[in-house]
């Protein structure tokens, strides 16, 4: 699977780079998961680890896979138990600078599925699919109207 979806933000590639990076914030866009909480010790970097719990359930880890300050994130976790299968979480962000100051925000989601959700693919691609943009329209409201990050 691989779904991709962009959005423009105006802040500062720098500020929008330190927001993602915390992966414990993604609750506040990301409305599907009920908490993410850092479990490696320091600040976010390089082969950091993180537990989860999705709104339906799911539970997982994943860990810091790239790690390119101000351009580039990445994670991969091993596949967790979500209803008749598995799903491996694998994705990444990238950042650009756009001409007014901003930053183009790409995030691309390529999830493994296990189990019978490999049968379910092209369902799972789709509904990915029509969850990013609100997810990107949350994440732009909050770094946009909000102090920090």
């Amino acid at each position: 699977m691989h779904v991709a979806s962009e959005i423009t933000i105006s802040r500062p590639r720098h500020e929008v780079f330190e927001y993602l990076a915390r992966s414990e914030y993604l609750p506040e866009y990301a409305s599907d998961f009920d908490w993410v909480e850092q479990t490696s010790a320091g600040g976010p970097g390089p082969d950091s680890e993180y537990s989860y719990k999705m709104k339906r359930g799911t539970q997982g880890t994943f860990r810091r896979t790239t790690f390119e300050p101000d351009l580039r994130l990445g994670w991969v976790g091993p596949p967790a138990k979500a209803g008749p299968g598995t799903m491996a979480p694998s994705g990444s962000w990238e950042l650009s600078d756009t001409d007014s100051g901003g930053t183009n925000v790409k995030l691309v989601m390529s999830p493994t599925p296990g189990g019978l959700l490999r049968l379910m693919s092209p369902i799972l691609t789709r509904k990915i699919a029509s969850d990013l943009p609100p997810s990107l329209m949350r994440l732009k409201r909050r770094l946009e109207h909000a102090s920090r990050p």
